[in-house]
C-alpha cells in the first residue's frame, strides 16, 4: 500500500478524495501545524488514517506562517512511521501545496531518503535571488535585483540608498527572499521611506527594480518534464495596490487568447532554467506597455486561496488530484463538476471599524466568504492571506465574466466608520492628564476674566506686563499694565522689576506667541510668570477696560 504524507492544509482543501480510482490502495497521513489543522472539516479529517498536530516552526508567526510545521517534529513523525515497518520508503511520498512548507517537505525527503524534490531542487523556487540569477544566466528578462545588505544600511543608509537608486532606479521594491502572498513587500518611493526602515528585518531581503505593467500568472502542471496543462490568469491590479483598498482579483484567460500561448512559453522557458519539477507551479510576470514580458517570481505549487478552486471549475480539472497522481502514482477519475468560467477575488483590509459589508453588483453569480463582521475593529495588512474575505465569480458567458472582472476595479467591499481625528492620538491616562492640566497648564496660564478680577479688586502680588512693541502699548493696552516688549527682555531691562510679584504677560492674541516668548525669558531670569491666554484680543472682546497713553477707555 502506498503512503502519502500531506504537509499543510493549504492547497489541499480542494483535493477530491471521492475521485480516487482506488482509495483503499493509499493511506493518507497528515502533518499539520497546530493553528493550521483547524482548517480541515470533518469530512476531510475522515480521509486520513492518522493526523499529527505539531508545533509551528516559528514561535510568533504572522498569519502567512501559521501553517509552517516544525521540521524536527515532522521528521520525528515520519521517522517513527518508517521505523514501525508499516511503510516502505519507496512507497512513501510527501506532498505539499503550500509555499511556506515547500522547504520543509524537501528537507524531509532529503533527510529520510524519500523520492521527490530534494532541498537542492527546491532552492531555486524559494530563494528569489537564486531564482533570478538562474534566469539571468538563461537569458530570461528579470527585474534588476540584488541581496539587501543590512550592514551597508547600518553603516551609511544615505550612501546605500544612493547606490541602490543608481543600480535599480526609483521607486524600487524590497521583499523577503522567501516571501509569498506579498507579505513583507515594501515599495520604496523616496529617501524618507528608506531611512525609516528597521535595522533588522528578521529575515533575508532582496531589492529589485520596480516594473510598471499588467500582472499575469501562468499555472503549469508538469509530468516527467512535459507540460500537461498550461493556463494564464490576468490580475486586476498589482498586488501592492491591495493595501490601499483595491480588490485583488484575477481572471482565467480563455485558451484562444493569444497571450496564453506566449506566456505559457515564457513560463516553460523559465522553469526549464530553474530545473523543472513535476507537479504544479505558479509563475507571475509583468506585461509592460512596451510589450515586454518580465519575470516576477515563481513557486513550485499552485496558486493559493480561492484561486485554485476557481481554476478547477473554470478548466474542469481537479488540479490537486492531477498533481497528486503525478507525485504518488495514485490515479484519480476526471473532474466531474460543472465547468463554468470562474475567477476569484480577495477583499482588502484597511485599519478601522467595519460599518458595512458590500457585495459586488455584477452580471455574474458571486459567492462571498467574509472573514470580518460589522462592528469589528481591524488592522490593515499587505499580506493577501490576512484578508477581509474572498469571493468566487462565475458565468457561462465569458464576455460577461470579463466585463464583471473590469467592474471590480471600482469595487470597495468594506465601508468603515469615519475615523475620529480626536482619538487619532490616544488620550493621556487620567493621572498624567491631571498632572499636565493642574501642575503645568494652570500653573503657567491664566485668562482675561481672572486678570480683570484681580485688577478690579486690587489684588496684591500681581503685575500685568504688555509684551507687545511699545507703539502697540501706546495705542491701547490693558488698564494698569506696564510695557515690557518681549524683544527687549534681558537682565539689564528687568533690573527695575521686583522679584516678589507674579508677572502676568500678554501679547496680541492666540495667533501671537509674544506672551510665550516673554514668559520663557522672564522665568529663565528667575521671575514667577503666567501667560494670559487669548492676549489683548480676548481682553477687548470681553469689554474689559483699556487705556491709551495719557487717557483711559
Amino acid at each position: 500500500m502506498k503512503t502519502a504524507v500531506v504537509i499543510s492544509t493549504r492547497g489541499f482543501g480542494v483535493f477530491r478524495h471521492d475521485l480516487l480510482v482506488a482509495p483503499d490502495e493509499v493511506r493518507l497521513i497528515g502533518i499539520f501545524a497546530d493553528r493550521d489543522a483547524s482548517n480541515l472539516d470533518d469530512e476531510q479529517r475522515g480521509w486520513f488514517e492518522e493526523i499529527h498536530i505539531v508545533p509551528c516552526g516559528l514561535p510568533d508567526p504572522t498569519p502567512m506562517l501559521y501553517s509552517l510545521v516544525d521540521l524536527d517534529a515532522a521528521q520525528s513523525v515520519l521517522a517513527q512511521l518508517l521505523a514501525a515497518g508499516t511503510a516502505e520508503p519507496r512507497e512513501v511520498t510527501v506532498h505539499c501545496y503550500d509555499e511556506q512548507n515547500m522547504t520543509v517537505a524537501a528537507e524531509l525527503r532529503t533527510r529520510l531518503g524519500l523520492a521527490g524534490p530534494q532541498v537542492a531542487d527546491i532552492l531555486p523556487y524559494r530563494d528569489k535571488c537564486v531564482m533570478k540569477q538562474r534566469l539571468v544566466e538563461a537569458g530570461v528578462r528579470v527585474p534588476r535585483f540584488g541581496r539587501f545588505d543590512a550592514g551597508r544600511f547600518a553603516d551609511s543608509a544615505s550612501g546605500y540608498f544612493k547606490a541602490l537608486v543608481a543600480e535599480v532606479g526609483l521607486p524600487f521594491i524590497l521583499k523577503p527572499t522567501d516571501a509569498a502572498a506579498s507579505e513583507g513587500v515594501l515599495k520604496i518611493t523616496g529617501w524618507d521611506e528608506f531611512a525609516s526602515l528597521p535595522d533588522d528585518f528578521g529575515r533575508a531581503y532582496e531589492y529589485e527594480e520596480f516594473v510598471e505593467g499588467t500582472m499575469y500568472s501562468v499555472n503549469l502542471v508538469t509530468d516527467a518534464g512535459r507540460t500537461v496543462f498550461g493556463g494564464v490568469t490576468e490580475y486586476l491590479v498589482n498586488s501592492l495596490e491591495v493595501p490601499g483598498g483595491k480588490v485583488n482579483a484575477d481572471i482565467n484567460l480563455i485558451d484562444s487568447d493569444p497571450r496564453v500561448a506566449r506566456m505559457v512559453g515564457f513560463a516553460e522557458r523559465a522553469l526549464d532554467a530553474l530545473g523543472r519539477l513535476d507537479g504544479g507551479s505558479h509563475l507571475e510576470l509583468f506585461h509592460t506597455a512596451d510589450d515586454e514580458l518580465v519575470f516576477l517570481e515563481v513557486g513550485a505549487r499552485f496558486k493559493g486561496m480561492a484561486g485554485l478552486a476557481a481554476m478547477q471549475r473554470n478548466y474542469g480539472v481537479a488540479f490537486v488530484n492531477l498533481a497528486f497522481a503525478i507525485e504518488s502514482g495514485v490515479k484519480s477519475h476526471p473532474y466531474d463538476g460543472e465547468r463554468i468560467y470562474c475567477f476569484d477575488g480577495v477583499v482588502p483590509k484597511a485599519r478601522g471599524i467595519v460599518k458595512e459589508l458590500v457585495e459586488p453588483d455584477l452580471e455574474s453569480d458571486v459567492a462571498m466568504t467574509w472573514k470580518v463582521e460589522i462592528g469589528e475593529e481591524i488592522e490593515s495588512s499587505n499580506s493577501l492571506l490576512a484578508n477581509g474575505g474572498t469571493f468566487l465569480v462565475s458565468n457561462q458567458d465569458y464576455e460577461a465574466a470579463y466585463r464583471d472582472f473590469r467592474r471590480l476595479a471600482d469595487y470597495r467591499p468594506i465601508r468603515y466608520e469615519a475615523p475620529s481625528r480626536v482619538l487619532g492620538i490616544a488620550p493621556a491616562a487620567p493621572e498624567r492628564a491631571q498632572e499636565y492640566f493642574q501642575d503645568l497648564r494652570l500653573a503657567c496660564e491664566t485668562d482675561p476674566y481672572d486678570v480683570h478680577h484681580d485688577l478690579a479688586e486690587g489684588a496684591r502680588g500681581v503685575v500685568v506686563l504688555d509684551v507687545r512693541r511699545a507703539a502697540a502699548y501706546a495705542d491701547e493696552h490693558v488698564r494698569g499694565a506696564r510695557s515690557l516688549p518681549h524683544q527687549d527682555i534681558c537682565s539689564e531691562a528687568v533690573k527695575s522689576l521686583a522679584p516678589e510679584p507674579l508677572y502676568v504677560v500678554y501679547g496680541w492674541g492666540p495667533a501671537c506667541n509674544g506672551g510665550v516668548r516673554a514668559a520663557a525669558k522672564l522665568s529663565a531670569l528667575g521671575f514667577r510668570v503666567k501667560e494670559m491666554i487669548g492676549g489683548f484680543e480676548y481682553w477687548q472682546r470681553a469689554g474689559y477696560p483699556t487705556e491709551r497713553e495719557g487717557r483711559a477707555s
